[in-house]
């Protein structure tokens, strides 16, 4: 009884629809490094700064809170949340998770283009995320779903190139749950005379939605081999709304980045703030900001080629309160993408750290 009247913590972390491995491994500070073909999901203005025609065939990318033990990915992995070595359930041991996430994040992408005018990315991919809260009267917290979609935008620059503004879209089908269920809710399992149903084929959910997208990139004269820029990115204007499946809301997020060059080596350092407006409900109650939606990043990169990225690049982040981490080997048109992150899934910045590692490899012209 007293397990059952322990307050339950009322947790989140952003909702979105498709998210960069670079950019995890920056902090997700890249409202205003936006160059490459993962921009549209990040500010459209973005496309003045591509350099190069970019085509992606096709590209995976998968990410997940649990570890690989005995593999050769397991040193990079050994930062996860979750280790299954210490669950035994026989014993119990899936009291471990209380409180914790299983995340699994798998996605396509495929005949992307982006150039210095225009861009669209087709994706298609899929999220599992469920969150234990009591291991004796289990209440779970749970995502599900698959999506497909299609991004596009187009960009001009003004006052003499200084000024870069991008607008877009997105269409996407997805089809799954996104909901909070206890095992002893009577409403799990209903049953008439002719059939059965639950409660979670009740809330499963196939829709489309759309949204337009917005941004803008100011460029200030270089000072010092520095190219200083600041930006601002409206996503998912109006919201996108999947009914059971979901929603993820209008973001107004803002960033500053400088670039430099020096011996073959390019420099990028990065600041963001996201969703200015507080759409995702993750500001404290009596506060304007949180230290959760803060992001840094810092990326080195070796040796550009002509499909737009460097031979090699590595990568430091600060996302809120959690250092990340990253690189890419780029081998001939091969790309391979690695990132160790950290996302907040308590109630504040610092309170519940959630461990995740990313990889992507895809074939980009």
């Amino acid at each position: 009884m007293w397990i059952m009247l322990v307050p339950l913590l009322q947790a989140a972390e952003p909702a979105f629809v498709r998210e960069s491995i670079r950019a995890r491994g920056m902090g997700n500070a890249f409202t205003a490094v936006a160059n490459d073909e993962m921009l549209l999901f990040y500010n459209t203005a973005g496309l003045r700064s591509v350099t190069y025609n970019m085509y992606e065939l096709v590209g995976f990318n998968m990410t997940t809170n649990v570890g690989l033990p005995k593999n050769p990915l397991s040193s990079y992995t050994s930062n996860a949340s979750i280790d299954p070595d210490n669950i035994n359930i026989e014993q119990g041991g899936i009291g471990s998770l209380t409180g914790k996430k299983i995340y699994a994040e798998g996605g396509l992408g495929f005949l992307s283009h982006v150039n210095s005018r225009f861009g669209w990315s087709l994706f298609s991919n899929g999220l599992l995320d469920i969150q234990v809260r009591n291991p004796v009267f289990p209440y779970l917290e749970s995502k599900a779903y698959m999506q497909t979609g299609l991004a596009g935008g187009m960009a001009w620059s003004f006052l003499d190139y200084q000024l870069d503004v991008g607008l877009g879209a997105k269409l996407v089908q997805r089809a799954g749950i996104d909901t909070k269920l206890h095992v002893f809710d009577e409403a799990v399992i209903e049953v008439t005379e002719d059939k059965k149903t639950t409660k979670l084929q009740k809330k499963f959910s196939n829709k489309a939605s759309f949204a337009p997208d917005a941004g803008a990139v100011y460029h200030f004269d270089s000072i010092h081999n520095l190219e200083p820029k600041v930006a601002v990115s409206l996503q998912n204007i109006g919201g996108l709304n999947f009914k059971g499946a979901g929603k993820v809301p209008m973001t107004l997020n803002i960033g500053a980045s400088t670039e430099s060059e020096l011996s073959g080596f390019d420099f990028i350092l990065a600041a963001d703030y996201h969703d200015l407006a507080d759409a995702n409900k993750l500001v404290s109650q009596g506060s304007m900001i949180t230290q959760r939606n803060l992001k840094m990043g810092f990326e080195v990169g070796w040796n550009k080629l002509n499909n737009g990225h460097h031979l090699i690049s590595l990568r430091l982040g600060r996302n809120g309160t959690y250092n990340s981490m990253g690189m890419s080997f780029n081998l001939w048109k091969l790309k391979i993408d690695l990132a160790k992150y950290s996302q907040e899934i308590g109630g504040y910045a610092g309170e519940l750290e959630d461990k995740r590692w990313s990889f992507q490899t895809s074939l980009i012209f």
